[in-house]
């Protein structure tokens, strides 16, 4: 496998992780920065997430 392929795996893990982890939170119905900072974070995980998978399709092994 190459680099590019690996890191855009571990991407790809990482803004699920963010992501699911925002939606628990804005579920919980904290308010504040836990609420800003979820928030923030869907929108980093959508447009990390769909980057990432660009470079999963553009250099498989």
């Amino acid at each position: 496998m190459n680099a590019p392929f690996v890191v855009a795996l571990l991407g790809l893990g990482i803004s699920i992780l963010f992501a699911v982890n925002a939606v628990r939170t804005l579920k919980a119905g904290k308010d504040g920065h836990s609420r800003n900072a979820a928030v923030i974070h869907i929108a980093m995980a959508g447009m990390l997430a769909p980057l990432c998978l660009i470079v999963i399709a553009t250099h498989l092994p």
